[in-house]
């Protein structure tokens, strides 16, 4: 934290602010705390758990929206939208709308995955004609 945000005086790594005299240790802390479980999704993620990755990433996410989180995120969700088209192809539509649910928990108002679970939705209650 570069700023008190309080009254946005330059800090230069204090916890007290120089100006105001706020207490910033529980912002700092969140935003340390934002970083760690950042870093910890991204282990999760490389390490082919994606449930997990996910949930570190929320938590992450509701300490502190950092631009590295959201490009993360947006990976996140990138990379998962190929395995449903996949699950898809294979009539997997259970599995599908299982992943489309826990991207839908990292990013609720993403109108990709909103547009996806719908269409996983119809094709998995259709009448199968053969």
């Amino acid at each position: 934290m570069e700023r008190c945000s309080c009254c946005n005086a330059r800090l230069n790594g204090q916890l007290f602010c120089p100006r105001c005299q706020a207490n910033l240790t529980d912002v700092i802390s969140s935003e340390q705390q934002a970083q760690h479980l950042l870093e910890h999704a991204m282990r999760l993620w490389f390490a082919h758990e994606p449930k997990l990755a996910v949930l570190a990433l929320t938590r992450a996410i509701s300490y502190k929206k950092t631009p590295a989180a959201v490009i993360f995120r947006d990976f996140m969700i990138r990379q998962s939208c190929s395995k449903v088209f996949a699950l898809l192809a294979q009539y997997k539509y259970h599995e599908a709308q299982q992943t489309l649910a826990l991207l839908r928990a990292l990013h609720p108002s993403h109108q990709l995955l909103a547009q996806l679970q719908g269409f996983t939705h119809y094709l998995g209650n259709r009448p199968y004609f053969s």
